[in-house]
């Protein structure tokens, strides 16, 4: 081969070289925009099933504990659980109502709390575990010398489905009655309080005339 053709066979190698170059760099920004953008989708959705689940769970046990407590049947139900998991619950409410059947239940504070969440856009079988309680219960019955016992706490598993473009409650599921629960954080009276500057008063000169 001649000069000429040595040196047009190194331009050509070269151009191919920075072309195969050009055409990775932008495979690779091109593939990296996708990842990160399917990462952000994930994300959001995750985040968005999450916040929709709690609120539907929230609301829902909420309205079931007054539901059992006031003894009546709330539609509203209707609006966080099917049909069929209302139907299939009455036997668990029922159980949870028997220590009040004599009693007529005038206040309550009502606790729920969320153990695990299992509701990730990539599983197919989503449910909640929570546990419900209540710290204190007001009752009154005909016979003065009954006083109302104290509720019993139990933890449930939830199971969700998705029906009619939406997420409703289908299943409640009994995990385990009067479960051993974290103690509430309270502060610690041993613990030395934090320094701080006390301020101290100056004297404000007052003008007195004498006579």
């Amino acid at each position: 081969m001649s000069r000429a053709q040595i040196a047009s066979a190194r331009s050509v190698a070269k151009t191919l070289r920075v072309s195969r170059r050009s055409i990775l760099y932008f495979a690779r920004t091109i593939l990296l925009l996708l990842i990160l953008a399917l990462l952000c989708a994930g994300a959001f959705i995750s985040a968005a099933r999450l916040s929709n689940t709690y609120i539907l769970v929230s609301e829902g046990m909420t309205l079931r504990a007054e539901s059992m407590l006031k003894k009546i049947d709330d539609p509203d139900l209707l609006m966080y659980f099917t049909s069929d998991c209302i139907n299939g619950d009455a036997a668990l409410r029922a159980q949870s109502m028997a220590p009040y059947g004599d009693f007529s239940i005038t206040g309550y504070e009502y606790d729920m709390i969320v153990d695990k969440m299992h509701v990730f856009p990539w599983q197919s079988s989503l449910y909640v575990e929570v546990t419900e309680r209540i710290t204190s219960i007001k009752a009154t019955a005909s016979d003065s010398s009954l006083s109302a016992p104290a509720w019993t706490p139990i933890r449930y598993r939830l199971r969700l489905s998705y029906l009619e473009g939406r997420w409703y409650i289908s299943t409640v599921e009994l995990v385990e009655v009067n479960p051993t629960l974290s103690p509430a954080n309270t502060p610690d009276m041993n613990r030395s309080p934090i320094p701080m500057v006390t301020a101290t008063p100056e004297p404000t000169p007052i003008a007195v005339t004498v006579p």
